[in-house]
């Protein structure tokens, strides 16, 4: 485990291609209509975040916009995944000043003989790696989509896809999913939305 997240956290540091672990992915040629559902409070217009140069000039509502806009590729990413399998694991968000989304994940290839591949234990990889993104400030955003499942009072549960997100100009927001699939269709319930507090990109970094 130690071996893992030292090799990990060098990984981070020493290259972000490496990092990112990921090359272009066919799921983001896709037209993205279907996958703007889970961005249900965005704008009906196509997000240009390659036109601002300077975060300095953003304000909370472009930078939110790009949130948006990243949260709608990293739908795309594990839509197939989900519909599939019934679930997903965790992953990360990463979106550049010129406007390239790049998902973040942990595969199988990457643990020890033994590991437990537990979302648990995913989430923290991933979140520990977006740490490291933010330390580098060579991203614009980032952020984590995961799924939860909340406990309802009759000992059911529901669950959710929770999407959080964050801004280097110093915006963070939180999207809340409920979910079910359908023959063969992910539904969407409406959104609880959230503005944070940054943590990766705080004022203090």
């Amino acid at each position: 485990m130690k071996s893992f997240k030292r090799c990990f956290m060098f990984t981070a540091v020493i290259s972000l291609l490496p990092l990112l672990l990921v090359s272009t992915i066919q799921a983001e040629e896709r037209k993205i209509s279907k996958e703007e559902k889970i961005a249900a409070a965005a704008s009906k217009e196509a997000v240009d975040v390659s036109g601002i140069k300077q975060r300095a000039k953003l304000t909370e509502e472009q930078a939110i916009n790009q949130l948006k806009f990243m949260m709608v590729k990293g739908w795309a990413r594990m839509e197939r995944q989900l519909v599939e399998q019934k679930t997903f694991q965790p992953f990360g968000l990463t979106l550049s000043p010129q406007g390239e989304f790049k998902p973040i994940f942990v595969s199988i290839a990457d643990l020890e003989p033994g590991v437990n591949f537990r979302p648990e234990f995913v989430l923290n990889s991933v979140t520990e790696t977006l740490k490291a993104v933010a330390d580098s400030r060579t991203m614009w955003a980032v952020g984590v989509m995961y799924i939860q499942a909340k406990e309802r009072p009759d000992g059911t549960h529901e669950q959710r896809i929770q999407v959080m997100t964050e801004h280097i100009a110093g915006w963070a927001h939180h999207w809340s999913y409920p979910f079910k699939i359908t023959d063969g269709e992910v539904k969407l319930g409406a959104p609880v939305e959230t503005d944070v507090k940054p943590v990766y990109f705080s004022k203090s970094k």
